[in-house]
């Protein structure tokens, strides 16, 4: 034993294993030992070592806080000299370790010895917080004795013993207390859990207090708990029920106040040292909500199953249901104590996060069935008007039919004389032949059809007449019938549209944009929210363009390109409503009403567009320039703005055709060639011909149909293209009259009148030359034919006609001077230098 004790390293390493107790009479076994190996640094570092163990901190000696300012009486209490003592030097390790050893050997001790009676003094025995304090801090202090495997054991195998035993009699205390509602002391009783490391415990007890009551989470069996009574109408428009707001509000209350308790307790046990509610509420969203939410919509899906609709359809009360949840069990719901001040914003977070599955599938079925939605209203509408068009149809073939009966003894002189005359109500256009129809109604229309030809072909047998007159009967009411169809079409063609279905539509495309957008405080959802709010845009477009606007204009056109109305005043068969409004071409008057419905759709997408989409930022015109909604858009204004241009011009062409019809009836040979006054001729005022007031009157009429229907580029290019086009007609129509010196007073006063109308209401500024240059063609016939030279200057002054006519124009124009013959060889011989006699054959 002298020999190894000579051995300072083996020294050194037994007293590093040795007891406090034992240390200290190592040091004392002899002075050889004591001066050369346990004194100075090395009895230092086992001090220091001991104090590391139980989470002290060395430091050097210039770093080190005086502890001259710790208070004497407070290194003598065990549960306030860890904070008095937080570091240490070298130097001092010793003494600092046996204030620890002062505060807590006696606990040690005992725990050593298993002697666990009354094992606190009396000052704790009535704190368990305090017992708990020293019970965490005696396991700290224990952590110095690693060193001594046996002691250690010892004392961590009492003191687990001591704890439980501890744990357990508060858990019985808190359990008593709760009993007898003292949440005060329960609380003071929770906080010695917490401190203890047993948060578990805590949870659990409280969990064991927040059992929600089987009675809250059961759904009545009645499907009028959820279901709102519906009219027929409102069920026919949304196809399904909708949910009863106050019975899920008599639900929900007593569960957010169940919640609202909860937090209270929260609050009272735990108070802001724990924050337990979060996790109690995440369980509650979790357990309770997504059961109920998941019952909810099985039992509307099996409501609408009983009611032979769609059952999938039961994802429609998803928005109501979701905003109904955020309201109850985050908005109304208390503040909290125990989670701090976001617990609002991270209970709106849990809600979230375990909802975003159902709303996700309520956004992916939204659109498909909102197509549909949409759809089959403009389905409906086009299947009304068809059967309306095929009853009003019918009418006419009965009206038609009834007034060429011989049986009919009221009709006979009118069947004599092959006219006929009955007034035919008519509220619908026919219906396109593009257009479906039916199967239900094919029989009928065909039935109509086939009794219309059974009846013409039958028609020559009723009435004795040659061949020649039955088969101008026939046609003649073959082209009845058929005008008339055309006719009542025309006098409709603005119902093609329903302007009130169309505000309907964008309405509900408005709902249900908001419906949706009213996630978006869903942040993970907001790309999708945008994409399906735009999608709902653009079914929007797609469906009015490709279901209900392209057909109506498509439809129209072809009317348009059908009227003919000198076949009506061709016809000897009359009916009234063939007759066209006094003054008016009936295509282009109802087309204008057509684009000005159309032109109202369009302000009212645009007012959407501006109005929801862009302020929502489901588009960024800035940045999505090229997205297909924009595009969808930009091509639904561009179709309907071809189709306007396309109608327009149609409708020009059939107003040109009317004005030349009027210029070949109404221009009498004798208005620009009046024949020579006798004494009994009455003497005729100089103003315009009947002729040129009907025209301009047919033109007044039609020129400014477009004012507030469309924009003003439109109007002027529209009137501008009516100037032109008249111009051409007059041209035309002039170059066909004679027209002689004496008559040229009254062209003129029509050219005047003509110009009048352009210059002075019209007011084009690109057409006025025009009518300039025609006012310049009536001096050539003004022009006596004893002046035929002068005549010949003027057709050779082409600055005289304002440069819109060649000098072969001119030329042509002065050829319809009723003394033509007379006056052309001056004429030409002014004109080119020659006459024919000047010319010779060598």
């Amino acid at each position: 034993m002298d020999s190894l004790l000579k051995v300072p390293e083996i020294v050194i390493n037994i007293a590093s294993f040795l007891s406090t107790t034992d240390y200290l009479n190592f040091q004392q076994i002899n002075k050889r030992v004591y001066n050369s190996v346990v004194n100075g640094d090395n009895d230092s570092r086992y001090w220091s070592l001991k104090l590391t163990r139980m989470g002290l901190k060395r430091v050097p000696s210039h770093e080190m806080e005086d502890n001259k300012l710790v208070d004497e009486n407070n290194d003598e209490d065990p549960i306030c000299i860890f904070e008095l003592y937080k570091s240490f030097t070298s130097q001092d390790s010793k003494e600092i370790f046996k204030k620890f050893y002062h505060c807590y050997n006696s606990f040690a001790k005992k725990l050593y010895n298993n002697n666990l009676v009354n094992f606190f003094p009396a000052s704790y025995s009535s704190d368990p917080l305090k017992q708990i304090k020293i019970l965490n801090l005696i396991k700290r202090y224990n952590l110095s004795n690693r060193n001594d495997t046996e002691t250690f054991t010892k004392i961590d195998t009492s003191f687990n013993i001591i704890r439980d035993i501890f744990i357990n009699s508060v858990l019985k205390e808190m359990e008593l207390n709760y009993q007898s509602n003292n949440l005060v002391t329960v609380a003071h009783f929770i906080k010695v859990l917490l401190i203890s490391n047993e948060e578990s415990n805590a949870i659990e007890f409280f969990k064991s207090k927040a059992d929600l009551p089987p009675s809250l989470t059961v759904l009545s069996s009645d499907d009028e708990l959820f279901l709102k009574e519906q009219s027929q109408e409102e069920e026919n428009e949304r196809g399904t029920g909708v949910l009863n707001p106050e019975s899920l509000d008599k639900f929900l209350n007593p569960l957010r106040d169940f919640l609202n308790e909860k937090i209270k307790l929260a609050d009272i046990l735990f108070q802001s040292e724990f924050p337990v509610i979060l996790q109690f509420v995440e369980s509650f969203i979790q357990d309770v909500l997504l059961d109920i939410l998941n019952n909810i919509l099985s039992n509307y899906s099996a409501f609408l199953k009983s009611n032979d609709k769609d059952s999938k359809a039961n994802y429609e009360c998803l928005p109501e249901l979701y905003f109904t949840f955020v309201k109850k069990f985050n908005t109304e719901l208390n503040d909290s104590v125990n989670a701090g001040p976001t617990f609002q914003k991270v209970v709106y977070e849990l809600l979230n996060l375990y909802m975003e599955p159902f709303v996700v599938n309520y956004m992916n079925q939204t659109t498909r069935v909102f197509e549909a939605l949409i759809n089959s209203q403009l389905v409906n509408y086009d299947i009304k008007f068809q059967d309306k068009e095929r009853e009003q149809n019918a009418k006419i073939y009965n009206s038609l039919k009834d007034q060429t009966d011989p049986t009919n003894t009221s009709n006979n002189d009118s069947s004599n004389n092959h006219s006929i005359t009955t007034e035919i109500s008519v509220t619908a256009p026919e219906a396109d032949s593009k257009q479906k129809t039916l199967p239900r109604s094919a029989h009928s229309t065909n039935s109509i059809s086939d009794d219309k030809l059974d009846f013409l072909s039958s028609f020559t047998k009723i009435f004795k007449f040659s061949n020649n007159e039955n088969q101008k009967l026939k046609q003649q009411l073959q082209l009845a019938y058929n005008l008339n169809l055309i006719s009542n079409n025309l006098q409709n063609i603005k119902s093609l549209i329903s302007l009130d279905l169309c505000y309907k539509i964008l309405h509900e495309t408005s709902e249900k944009t908001d419906e949706i957008y009213k996630f978006h405080t869903m942040e993970n959802l907001l790309p999708l929210i945008k994409l399906r709010c735009q999608e709902i845009f653009k079914i929007l477009i797609t469906q009015l363009s490709n279901n209900h606007v392209k057909p109506a204009f498509e439809k129209a056109i072809m009317l348009l390109q059908k009227y003919n109305p000198n076949e009506i005043k061709q016809i000897e068969i009359k009916f009234d409503s063939l007759s066209a409004a006094d003054g008016q071409v009936e295509p282009l008057v109802q087309f204008t009403e057509l684009i000005n419905i159309g032109d109202i759709i369009l302000q009212m997408i645009s007012i959407f567009y501006k109005n929801e989409l862009i302020p929502k930022k489901i588009i960024d015109k800035n940045k999505d320039f090229l997205n297909d909604v924009i595009q969808l858009k930009k091509n639904f204004e561009t179709s309907i703005d071809d189709f306007v241009a396309e109608g327009l011009n149609i409708g020009i062409n059939k107003l040109m055709d009317e004005i030349s019809f009027i210029f070949k009836t109404q221009q009498l040979p004798d208005d620009y060639n009046p024949p020579p006054p006798s004494e009994n001729s009455p003497m005729r005022d100089i103003k315009p011909t009947k002729c040129a007031v009907r025209v301009v009157e047919l033109l007044s009429n039609h020129c400014f149909l477009l004012t507030g229907a469309t924009d003003k580029g439109t109007i002027d290019v529209y009137q501008q293209e009516i100037g032109e086009r008249f111009f051409n007609e007059i041209v035309k129509h002039l170059r066909k009259s004679f027209i002689s010196t004496e008559g040229a007073i009254w062209l003129i006063c029509d050219i005047n009148y003509f110009y009048d109308f352009i210059a002075n209401k019209l007011k084009q500024k690109n057409v006025v030359p025009y009518f300039v240059g025609l006012k310049s063609i009536g001096q050539l016939y003004i022009i006596s034919g004893k002046d035929s030279k002068e005549l010949g200057k003027l057709i050779s002054d082409l600055g005289k006609f304002n440069g819109i006519f060649t000098q072969e124009e001119i030329y042509e124009f002065v050829q319809r001077r009723s003394d033509w013959v007379r006056v052309r060889k001056d004429v030409e011989k002014v004109m080119y230098g020659l006459g024919l006699r000047d010319c010779c054959i060598m």
